[in-house]
């Protein structure tokens, strides 16, 4: 790497190092990894600042390419900049996250989340194992892909449809209680809609936590899958 590559590529992990070191910043990128774009007065509010505050942090997360900024008639929303920021946030939550302040094992919040639009938690790490032991899917350090069979056993409970084309590849994210990848990209996110649609999760209101319903806890059981 040339002298020069490399002082732009310090200087530019240290912009995005100085947008996410601010706490109160690192709280808005949290409450956006539930894939639903806010407006700066809820962000504020999870953030615990002023509304003025909150926009002047917006500001550095957006110039950062962090998060974007959308216009709905005379409102502006902020969402995360893609699933990319979202795994990453995820993988540096992980490394932060020490024992002492772990949540509780049954926290809804380690059971199932969404991170972005993709599974994560407990049930996540649990499921992408069953996958994986089964020869649903072929994982690798980059990629994770299904595969016919896993197809299969999907549609089966109505997940997937049976024509979906393969291949559907997702990759690895580091899950930051499980502290071992779970699935995002498009398989991740193929999964965690169709058990949204088919109501075997729902959202507990507020948070990016997923509640399992009694038919979601059927249909994991139906497919091995325990957590």
């Amino acid at each position: 790497m040339s002298s020069a590559l490399e002082r732009r590529t310090g200087y530019d992990l240290a912009h995005i190092g100085d947008a996410i070191g601010e706490p109160s910043r690192a709280a808005m990128l949290v409450a956006l990894m539930g894939g639903v774009a806010l407006p700066a007065s809820e962000l504020a509010r999870r953030a615990r600042v002023a509304p003025s505050t909150a926009t002047t942090h917006l500001r550095k997360l957006v110039q950062a390419g962090l998060v974007v900024a959308r216009d709905a008639g005379r409102h502006r929303y902020f969402a995360l900049a893609g699933g990319d920021i979202a795994d990453a946030v995820e993988r540096l939550a992980s490394l932060v996250v020490v024992a002492p302040r772990r949540p509780s094992a049954d926290d809804p919040m380690v059971v199932a989340r969404t991170c972005y639009a993709h599974l994560a938690g407990r049930l996540a790490v649990a499921f992408w194992r069953r996958a994986e032991r089964e020869g649903w899917v072929r994982g690798g350090d980059a990629v994770v892909t299904l595969l016919p069979a896993g197809l299969e056993a999907l549609a089966r409970r109505d997940l997937l449809a049976p024509t979906t084309a393969l291949p559907l590849e997702g990759k690895p994210c580091l899950d930051w209680t499980e502290r071992v990848p779970h699935v995002s990209g498009r398989l991740g996110v193929a999964l965690c809609g169709a058990l949204r649609a088919k109501h075997w999760v729902k959202p507990v209101a507020g948070t990016r936590a997923l509640r399992i319903t009694t038919r979601g806890r059927e249909g994991f059981a139906a497919l091995g899958v325990r957590w």
